[in-house]
Parts: C-alpha cells; structure tokens; sequence
C-alpha cells in the first residue's frame, strides 16, 4: 500500500486562510513508488475514463468532476451512483483526448489506467505537464516489477484518492464494504483451484480465441475466487490462444467477459453462442455447464464495480450443478 500522505500548506500559520488552501498540496506515491504532489482537495477534476468517475462517486466526489471520457462503463453501475454519473459533462465517447483535457483548465487529472498516455489521445505526463495539471493513475500489479495484478490496486486507488481529497474516513468505509465482500467470496471457496478460461469473444474455426493474462484484474479475480487462471504464461489484456491449446488445457469453468468492442456479439447473446459453440463442446466447462457471462465493464480495470464481477465468477464457480 501506499506511505503516508503529508499536506504542505502554501505558507504558514495555525489556520490557513481560503488563499492558503488553494496552494496546499498532497504528497502521495505514483505507481512507481515515486513522489508526487498533487493540489489538495482540488475543486477541478477531469477523469480520463469512466473507471475513475466510478472511484470518485462512491468517495463522494461527482461534484468535482468537470467532465469526463468515455462514459460507457456508467450503464454496468448500480444506482444511485449511476444517475449521478449520467449527469456528468462528457467530454468524448472514447478516452478524453489530450485538447479536450487540456480546455476543461483541470487542477488533477484521473485515470483508471496504470499510465498516462496508455490509451491512444489521452494526455500523458508530457501533457499533463504543458497544461499545468496533476495527474493520479490507478496502479495495476507490481508496475515495477511486472507482477500480477490483485484487488489491491482498486483498494489502493481509492486509498490515495481519499488521501488527495482528504475524505480518508470515506475512503475506508468505502473499502471496507468492498474488503467484506472480498471475504465473503473467499469463505465459500473450495478445496480445488477450477482451471478458468477467460474468454472475450466467440470462437471461430480456424481462428485464435482472445483470452486475458495474470496482469489484468479479471486475472486478479479468478485468484480471489479460489481458481487459477487457465493460461497463466500469458500477460497481456488481449492475447491471441489457438483453440487446440484450449482443449489441451481442458478449462473446468469458462469466463465469457462480454462487451468488448471488437467482438461480434455481446451480453447475453455472446454467452448463449459461447455455451453453444462446438469448438468447445469437449470442455469439462462446457459438459458440466459451468460457462458464466460478465461484463468487461466490471473487471478490466480498477473500479469498484470489480467486487460484483468477483461475485458472478465465483457463482460458477462454487454453485452446485445437477
């Protein structure tokens, strides 16, 4: 977890004026364990992505957004946290581009991105730097180190955001909620560790399955549901796996994480051809009917809508078939 944070008032004295608050900072650690100060409790928020608009709703804090990108994971939210989310100024469809970042004036920028500039427009620290902003990403596994990624960057995230907008008792209430819903999955675990498919679209013949890796959250979920990752030698978000291997890996449970641009079905639609898909009619996943639909709206990125993915997962995992 991250140290301390410490506040630097702009100048001295027992009780800061109104002038003295506007030049306060927060000193916390980026994602790199380095420095970083960040005005304290900034009124002028930009959240790059809807993933970070999410941490900020449950904290509170919509009233300091000024606009946001990419608004789609809003629909996946539960209320009342969706309605005031709707209402948020939304400044692109897809990630908020650097210029639209840049006119909005922000004092801090948010992304649930491990890095600025990860997704293609978006401001990085370059930018961020031109327009005299800060900037706070959510942090995704060991980003030192390359190591797989837990429900501790959401838990995290939301550590350092209470930190910077001073509602730490929120921010703790916040995670606890979270952290005891994290427990309760953990409580019904089993004994034996399901082998897990991630599966993003529906197979077709002749082609490679999209699955994830262990640097992602969804693989971070199916460690906190009690499985194990079918394809654990793989690292990135997107990876192409040829069916063959599938069936040589036998997956007991397959994760249908719907909703990705690219795939050619979505939702329930997506789900029901996966179950129906005779490519991977030999799996013990799908002879046993253990194939659960998700949205990638809950489990791609730190949020805090990552506990009710967690939860659907681990339904099929643990839930008794006939």
């Amino acid at each position: 977890m991250m140290s301390g944070a410490v506040v630097l008032a702009g100048c001295g004295g027992a009780s800061p004026d109104a002038d003295t608050k506007a030049t306060a900072t927060v000193t916390i650690k980026d994602c790199q364990g380095r420095d970083l100060a960040v005005p304290a409790s900034p009124r002028r928020v930009v959240t790059v992505d809807g993933y970070a608009a999410q941490a900020m709703a449950r904290l509170g804090l919509t009233d300091r957004i000024v606009g946001t990108g990419y608004p789609a994971p809003f629909g996946a939210d539960q209320q009342p946290y969706r309605g005031e989310l709707e209402k948020l100024p939304v400044l692109g469809r897809t990630v908020a581009t650097t210029e639209v970042v840049a006119a909005a004036t922000p004092e801090l920028v948010l992304t649930g991105f491990s890095s600025f500039g990860q997704a293609p427009g978006s401001p990085s620290d370059a930018d961020l730097e031109t327009m005299k902003a800060k900037g706070l990403s959510a942090c995704l596994g060991d980003e030192k180190n390359g190591g797989p990624a837990s429900l501790s960057s959401t838990y995290d995230f939301l550590t350092r955001l209470g930190r910077v907008f001073q509602v730490e008792e929120r921010a703790e209430q916040v995670i606890g909620e979270l952290r005891a819903r994290e427990q309760a999955v953990a409580a019904k675990r089993g004994s034996d560790k399901p082998r897990v498919l991630i599966l993003q679209d529906n197979p077709v013949a002749g082609q490679p399955l999209k699955t994830s890796g262990t640097v992602t959250i969804a693989h971070a979920l199916i460690e906190a549901a009690g499985g194990q990752n079918a394809f654990t030698d793989v690292t990135s978000m997107h990876a192409d796996v040829s069916p063959e291997e599938v069936l040589k890996r036998d997956p007991q449970v397959i994760w249908v994480i719907s909703d990705y641009p690219f795939a050619k079905v979505k939702g329930e639609e997506l789900l029901r051809q996966v179950k129906a898909n005779p490519l991977l009619a030999n799996t013990s996943a799908v002879r046993q009917g253990r194939v659960v639909g998700t949205s990638q709206f809950l489990v791609s990125f730190p949020t805090p809508l990552n506990l009710e993915g967690l939860e659907q997962l681990a339904a099929g995992l643990w839930t008794e078939r006939p």
